[in-house]
């Protein structure tokens, strides 16, 4: 007796079995408890799984803030804050394509974070790192200048509830002064729609 195979049919149960292994594997990594990481990752499958577990295990309790200042005949003006976080739409859970560029700010300024943590209060290892250099760009090219500044420089900081009547500030970076590249005249602002997005 000949038994003829469907080869089609078993390329078929073979991938979708191992895609169905796959998404079952990556929902238990993503479990509060990490009994399942070990198991995943050294164990004799090895099923390499990512992991996004966005809030664990250290919640985000502070909300971070850029502001930025011109500089007009050497006399800075008032600090004016690039909001953070904007309300999301609806259909974000899903789809939320414009998060991308502000979310490359917002991880410039986590990266500068990182960097004064690591080397204090040195700034030419911070001045030369990518974040540094993105948010430098960024403030200088599509954000609107004060007539007649020649530099602008920016500030980083956290904020976070003491209690609910009370918000602390901590401020833990300030730019070097960042030369403009135009003629000192007014610029308008390029991309209103860009800002950092949680």
């Amino acid at each position: 007796m000949i038994v003829k195979m469907d080869t089609e049919r078993v390329k078929t149960v073979a991938v979708t079995a191992s895609l169905a292994t796959w998404l079952v594997a990556t929902a238990a990594g993503q479990l509060p408890e990490t009994r399942f990481d070990d198991l995943l990752k050294f164990g004799k499958l090895q099923i390499p799984t990512p992991n996004w577990r966005f809030f664990g295990p250290n919640p985000g309790v502070k909300d971070s803030h850029l502001l930025y200042r011109d500089l007009v005949d050497g006399e800075p003006g008032e600090w004016q804050e690039i909001p953070i976080t904007r309300d999301r739409p609806w259909y974000a859970l899903a789809w939320n394509a414009r998060n991308r560029s502000p979310k490359a700010l917002f991880d410039a300024a986590q990266g500068i974070r990182s960097m004064t943590s690591a080397y204090g209060s040195a700034l030419d290892p911070v001045v030369v790192s990518p974040g540094y250099r993105l948010l430098s760009r960024y403030i200088q090219l599509h954000l609107a200048h004060t007539e007649g500044a020649t530099h602008t420089q920016f500030l980083l900081m956290n904020s976070f509830l003491v209690d609910p009547e009370d918000r602390r500030i901590e401020p833990f970076f300030v730019s070097r002064e960042i030369p403009l590249e135009n003629d000192g005249t007014a610029r308008p602002a390029t991309s209103p729609e860009i800002r950092i997005a949680a």
